[in-house]
């Protein structure tokens, strides 16, 4: 398949959540996914690799939670953790769910048609 359809098809996996999402509330999912599970990222770390305000990347994250910012229902892909060894710092994992979305997105990109 051609790289640029097997994009698409991610991009059009995320439109399924939300058809009006944005680039960086898609990164704010990715970036957190690619991470080793046992050293989770940060909202800062997000911020920073997305290239917002860690502000926006807290708004971003949430939109993958069980319950957004507004407290309406989230997608429910990550879930957000206070940092025990600093508890100022949020850590970002993946659900249940978000790993099942994480490996739909693999499956996309390894087809070969």
């Amino acid at each position: 398949m051609d790289e640029l359809k097997k994009l698409v098809l991610v991009l059009k996996a995320f439109q399924d959540l939300d058809p009006e999402m944005q680039i960086p509330t898609m990164l704010s999912y990715i970036y957190p996914a690619m991470q080793n599970p046992n050293k989770p990222l940060t909202i800062k770390g997000v911020s920073q690799k997305t290239g917002v305000k860690q502000s926006s990347a807290s708004r971003n994250v949430m939109a993958f939670t069980e319950v957004t910012r507004h407290r309406t229902e989230g997608h429910g892909l990550l879930k957000t953790e206070e940092n025990p060894m600093f508890r100022t710092e949020k850590l970002i994992t993946l659900t249940d769910e978000g790993e099942r979305f994480k490996e739909k997105l693999i499956e996309i990109l390894e087809k070969n048609e």
